[in-house]
């Protein structure tokens, strides 16, 4: 596991990477009259990043919310967060770093 400091460097970049993507917004059913955002798609999507010495990504890993465009989303969040700063100390080989991506409004 990472230094809580390092994991919370690494998963305020994805975060900052999250964008809630065109064609995410459910339509509402007919006849329905109350506010069409409230059927915004929501969900949460854990992840881990694995990253070297360096700050280098080695690997990444989802847990699919079921909601293909929200999943893409969250991969894309990740793969641009990257490259991450190297972990203090010159850190072990590897950390691993354990998120939640979360689209809800």
């Amino acid at each position: 596991m990472a230094p809580s400091g390092y994991a919370d460097t690494v998963k305020g970049r994805v975060t900052a990477q999250l964008r809630r993507p065109a064609g995410s917004v459910y339509k509402p059913p007919p006849g329905y009259r109350g506010d069409p955002e409230d059927f915004k798609r929501q969900c949460y999507i854990p992840y881990e990043i694995t990253v070297d010495e360096r700050g280098q990504m080695i690997a990444f890993e989802i847990d699919p919310c079921g909601d293909t465009v929200l999943d893409r989303a969250a991969e894309q969040a990740i793969r641009q967060a990257g490259p991450f700063p190297p972990p203090p100390g010159g850190g072990a080989g590897r950390y691993t770093i354990y998120g939640t991506a979360i689209f809800i409004d």
